[in-house]
């Protein structure tokens, strides 16, 4: 099946995915929250992902990558550049022997299924984290007892030049919800992880308790702030500041969970950033914190 173009000649034809034009990025994220991508693409192959760097340098577009849209807020006016989002085609996942073998369009619960099914439970530490492999790698996902580059051996990524390399974990430079990838025009294509050495999780537990104490099924990036340093988390900064419910036009802060702001129906990215705003000062006027994003903020 060749591209599907919005518009003649949007992309070399050697592109072999789906390209899309003025596509809404609500669609494409957890907050459903977002304008449209100029340019929107799917590719099916590496090669599909360098000709759509190459197509957005030719255009003096910006581009990016996501997985699935978890942790991201677009601009309401859209984002002016070309979109790579990778999905099934980049779904290849397996286990031999103890290393797990997933590229970067795989999604969390999958991993966690096959991990399973072969008898190890590491991956269960990511039970209902909303995202796929790429997403976790580049934001360094986890929970506060760990972090996926506990798990991470090798990661395999493409430059913007075309080149695909081999990084260690060292490489990745992993540190708290943040890595490499956040600040380099690196794309992942795949992770490699190592199974059955590190703490065996309850995923069940796990879950439990991410649904008494997390705002499931209604659309969130997950978590907004970083944890300080102070040990105290942020969503217990925010809680204690008696923010919880506030609200700007349809985003509200969770009553469930702090640290967790919710798209109530018709939010814009401008009512997140407005809410954003007011629960960093007020912590800031109380505490004495600053609080940092865990939240992407995209710039259009």
């Amino acid at each position: 099946m060749g591209a599907v173009l919005a518009e003649p000649r949007t992309l070399d034809k050697r592109f072999t995915g789906i390209v899309k034009c003025k596509e809404p990025l609500a669609r494409h994220t957890s907050l459903r929250i977002g304008g449209s991508a100029d340019v929107f693409v799917m590719p099916r192959t590496v090669d599909d992902i360098y000709e759509a760097i190459c197509f957005a340098k030719e255009s003096e577009k910006p581009w990016m990558v996501i997985g699935n849209g978890t942790n991201m807020l677009f601009p309401d006016t859209g984002y002016a550049g070309v979109i790579i989002k990778l999905g099934p085609w980049f779904g290849r996942l397996q286990v031999c022997q103890d290393t797990l073998y997933a590229q970067a369009g795989v999604n969390l619960r999958s991993a966690i299924m096959q991990a399973r099914e072969s008898g190890f439970r590491d991956f269960d530490m990511l039970v209902g984290i909303p995202g796929t492999i790429g997403g976790a790698l580049a934001m360094n996902a986890g929970i506060p007892e760990g972090s996926i580059c506990d798990l991470t051996t090798k990661v395999k990524a493409l430059t913007s030049d075309g080149k695909l390399i081999n990084l260690t974990k060292d490489e990745c430079n992993f540190s708290y919800r943040h890595s490499r990838f956040r600040e380099e025009t690196l794309v992942i294509v795949e992770g490699e992880f190592s199974l059955g050495k590190g703490k065996i999780w309850d995923g069940e537990e796990l879950l439990r308790r991410r649904k008494v104490h997390q705002p499931l099924g209604i659309p969130s990036p997950g978590c907004v702030f970083k944890n300080p340093q102070s040990g105290v988390s942020a969503g217990q900064l925010i809680d204690r500041a008696g923010l919880k419910g506030t609200r700007v036009g349809g985003a509200a802060v969770s009553t469930k969970h702090a640290n967790f702001i919710i798209n109530e129906g018709g939010a814009t990215s401008r009512d997140v950033l407005q809410l954003i705003d007011i629960v960093r000062g007020v912590v800031l006027k109380c505490f004495g914190i600053e609080l940092k994003l865990e939240l992407a903020v995209v710039n259009s």
